[in-house]
Formats: C-alpha cells, structure tokens, sequence
C-alpha cells in the first residue's frame, strides 16, 4: 500500500475488521509522509539509536513513513482529511495526564487517613489547575504575538518550577506578580516552544474547527 501512496498521499479502507474472536468493524486511514517529514522522522530516530546503542531494520524505517489510524466513526462524522488533526487534539488529553504523573506525582500516595488523601488530592488539584490555566494563557499569548506554539509537556514543568516566585510576588503586591509573570513569559518564549517538525495545524486551529462543526451541526438540525 505504501508504494502504491504518493509522498503527502492519504488513502482509506472503508471497510476493515479487527479481532480474533468478535471482529468489529472499523475505519482505516493511511496517510504517507512528505519527503522532508519522513527526513526529519529518520534523523530524530537516528539520534534515538545513537543514545539507546540500538539499530532499527530497515522495514521498520520504511514503515516509518506512513501514519495508520484506525477509527470507528462514519465519514459523516469525521471525514478523512480531519482525522489527524482530531487525533492530535485527543493526544494533548494524553500530555496532560502524562504531567500529573510526572511533575505532580498524582498516582502516589502514602497509606495515611481518608481526610488527609482529600486534602492531598485537593492540593495537588489547586496546583494542576494553577499551572495548566497559566500554560493556556502562555500559550494563547505566544502563539497571537509570535506565530509560535508551546510545548505542554515543556511549559508546565517550568512552570511547577516557578511556584516559590508566584508565592511569593502575590505576598509582595501586584507589580511584583506582574513582573515574575513577564519573566516567566521570556523564559517559556526561549526554553518551552515546540519543535516545528513540519508545518500542522495548532490546537487553537483544531479547537476552532471543531466549534465551527458543532455549530453548523447544529443549525442543520
């Protein structure tokens, strides 16, 4: 299938099974890489190899090239041509969750009372939502000023990193916060952007798109 796919081509087999025993019916689209996107693929394996000690085959790194999706949603519902950017949108859910257990270690606990698990879960809560609603802002606001992208993963951390200055500023009085704002603004402008493989679409623009279904949606019903 891959060869008979041009560089940048996109097919879908409407009709597919998965299963051993209770086959279910899905959707799968395979969507070949542009040249310069597959370059780039092979160069980030390549250093991957080289820290690991590790080689792939080659098939593997042919089959590189190609991005699968599988989905049960009908083509009303999803048309081919949106099916990776909704992917990337879903995998963000994935980011996020990958930072609770990272940076605020969500999943652990010590064996200690039911009040005192509340209380825990509840203020590592109050962190969450303090970094992830900082992050959104940041993030909105590089993206408007610069055309650039944040990195989820990236920005959250250092923002956890920034808490003993945030405490401290809003003791101060606003000037202060202001000004640890602003630095925290450059500091994610130089170390938390993403790296721009290949050009895509931005959560922002996926958001956008996915309002503007809802609301067509809507009004034809």
């Amino acid at each position: 299938m891959m060869s008979r796919l041009a560089y940048g081509e996109t097919m879908e087999i409407s009709e597919a099974y998965i299963g051993q025993n209770q086959k279910l019916r899905a959707r799968v689209i395979i969507h070949r890489l542009t040249d310069t996107q597959m370059q780039t693929r092979l160069k980030n394996q390549a250093i991957r190899e080289k820290k690991k000690g590790m080689i792939m085959k080659d098939k593997s790194k042919r089959l590189m090239g190609m991005n699968v999706y599988m989905t049960n949603t009908s083509p009303e519902e999803v048309s081919t041509d949106y099916v990776h950017p909704l992917y990337s949108l879903r995998w963000q859910n994935e980011i996020l969750f990958k930072t609770w257990k990272s940076f605020f270690e969500i999943d652990k606990c010590k064996n200690i009372k039911r009040e005192r698990l509340e209380c825990h879960l509840y203020g590592q809560l109050i962190g969450i939502l303090l970094c992830s609603s900082t992050m959104f802002q940041m993030r909105q606001l590089l993206l408007k000023k610069k055309k650039q992208e944040l990195s989820e993963y990236r920005a959250i951390y250092m923002i956890k990193d920034y808490f003993p200055f945030l405490f401290q500023a809003m003791a101060s009085g606003t000037s202060e916060l202001i000004t640890i704002l602003h630095r925290l603004y450059q500091l994610l402008k130089k170390n938390g952007r993403k790296s721009h493989r290949y050009k895509k679409m931005t959560v922002f623009d996926i958001l956008g798109v996915v309002y503007e279904t809802t609301v067509h949606q809507r009004r034809a019903a």
